[in-house]
């Protein structure tokens, strides 16, 4: 096909789904046209929302793995590991529980 063509194909579709979309937004027929709109845009924020969320707790988890109690009997390894878990343990010593606190929160997955 010729790409000029292409193109006049395209903006045909362009125009006559503006036709379309125009007829469709002032037919008083309908119940409500700018409910419906925003009905839509709620759905668009909406998908927006759940995938933010999704992202955000992906976070959650490797923020969690970062920070999260040694494994048991960590003292006793003899891999490279061990300095991660010894990282882990500074980190569950803080005063006043303040790194329990902070994993307590981060497993809330209902925080947004």
């Amino acid at each position: 096909m010729d790409p000029d063509a292409i193109e006049n194909l395209k903006q045909k579709h362009r125009t006559e789904a503006n036709v379309k979309f125009e007829a469709f937004y002032k037919d008083k027929t309908r119940l409500d046209a700018k409910a419906l709109c925003v009905d839509a845009y709620e759905m668009i924020l909406t998908n927006g929302r759940v995938a933010e969320r999704d992202i955000l707790n992906k976070f959650r988890d490797v923020e969690y793995q970062k920070n999260r109690p040694p494994q048991p009997n960590w003292y006793q390894l003899n891999s490279k590991d061990f300095s991660k878990e010894l990282y882990r343990n500074r980190m569950e010593l803080k005063p006043k529980g303040q790194n329990e606190n902070y994993l307590l929160n981060l497993q809330d997955k209902s925080l947004y």
